[in-house]
């Protein structure tokens, strides 16, 4: 293919200038996303308690078989006020749950929870905490089980404006081996599968939804 010496200069400016628009849609689209970055970061941040919810997850039988269950009643100090980031949203919360409020849709087992779980893990029903420390990776939480501060780490995200927290506890770490103890007893006959044995998991699964509230996005 020939090319006309003469068109030459109209093409390699025809490129350049293509080349030159690629970079500049490049550069816009780097400089947009950290804009929208900046964006979020510049939103006013809230939630409610009322919005809160907290579901947990114990486990019987050797099949590991799951029980769900949730709170109903939870109070921090940080609900209705406004934050300038999520971080600051976190960081310094302190918590209150009620467990007598816990439900997992069947009286009788709400029942037990309370009378020979829940009675041996506070001294009150209270079950209070506070946040320690916000990062990357782990939401790390104060829980007071009878006198005594347990840490708790958490993993966490941010979906569709969701703030979701993440935790399987050991009740042993937890030090509730008495609260365990107690409702493993007290269930060894509703805690046995098809293979005759009882059993009831340590671990229980905590997860927590958090709706977060922005404002005044710049």
């Amino acid at each position: 293919m020939k090319i006309n010496i003469k068109k030459l200069p109209i093409l390699l400016c025809s490129f350049v200038l293509i080349s030159c628009n690629t970079s500049q849609e490049k550069n816009i689209k780097v400089d947009d996303k950290k804009e929208l970055e900046a964006k979020v970061d510049e939103c006013i941040y809230s939630f409610s308690d009322s919005t809160i919810k907290l579901f947990w997850a114990g486990y019987k039988t050797t099949d590991k078989l799951k029980v769900l269950g949730s709170f109903q009643e939870i109070k921090t100090n940080h609900s209705g006020q406004k934050f300038s980031s999520i971080d600051e949203l976190v960081n310094g919360i302190t918590f209150s749950i009620n467990s007598k409020s816990s439900e997992s849709g069947d009286p009788i087992r709400d029942a037990n929870l309370r009378d020979y779980f829940f009675s041996y893990l506070t001294d009150n029903f209270q079950i209070n905490g506070d946040v320690l420390e916000y990062n990357d990776a782990f939401i790390t939480a104060n829980i007071d089980v009878l006198g005594i501060n347990r840490q708790v780490k958490f993993s966490h995200s941010v979906v569709n404006n969701i703030l979701k927290l993440r935790a399987l506890i050991s009740l042993e770490e937890l030090g509730a081996t008495k609260a365990f103890n107690s409702i493993a007893e007290k269930c060894y006959d509703l805690h046995k599968g098809p293979d005759g044995i009882s059993k009831t998991w340590d671990e229980v699964n905590v997860l927590i939804d958090v709706p977060l509230i922005k404002e005044d996005c710049k």
